[in-house]
């Protein structure tokens, strides 16, 4: 008969009584924790514009460093990175339909063109107070907001509409 180590037998004894989700969901956490290359260079690459790329065009800014990556490897990492709160998901899609990612999760505010979809980022809103009496009249616990202000930037807005022909 073969001795097993005391430690490991003590080891196996903890990990036998340790229900089975438990291990599952710790290993999944342990997985998704881990910081690697590829998600590295997308939130390098996306902390570095303020132009709230698409899904695809964040897949154009790191192909030339990443040639063998796929989008649905870029999709599944931002969906990480949004979850991790590394990045946001902006909830207003562009006028292609598209969602847009912005690699600057610091507390901001955007304002987005109906027009042509231009996103803008700015970081003071006098109109994004909330009164703690409203809070506390509804029991309503706030965890986290984002603001979008839509409207017409100011390229849309001064654009002249074209005379009807009458």
């Amino acid at each position: 008969m073969q001795r097993i180590p005391h430690a490991i037998f003590l080891l196996q004894m903890i990990l036998i009584k340790l229900p089975l989700e438990y291990t599952q969901a710790k290993n999944t956490r342990m997985q998704q924790t881990r910081q690697t290359k590829q998600r590295k260079i997308i939130l390098e690459e996306l902390r570095k514009v303020h132009t709230h790329p698409t899904a695809e065009e964040i897949f154009e800014m790191v192909k030339p460093l990443l040639p063998k990556l796929s989008l649905a490897t870029i999709y599944r990492n931002l969906e990480f990175l949004e979850k991790q709160e590394e990045i946001i998901k902006l909830k207003h899609k562009s006028n292609d339909g598209k969602a847009r990612y912005d690699g600057h999760a610091d507390p901001h505010r955007h304002l987005i063109c109906k027009e042509c979809g231009k996103i803008v980022d700015i970081s003071s809103c006098c109109c994004c107070t909330i009164d703690k009496k409203d809070l506390d009249k509804y029991g309503f616990t706030v965890d986290d907001g984002f603001i979008e202000i839509l409207g017409k930037c100011k390229k849309c807005s001064t654009k002249k509409l074209p005379n009807p022909k009458l």
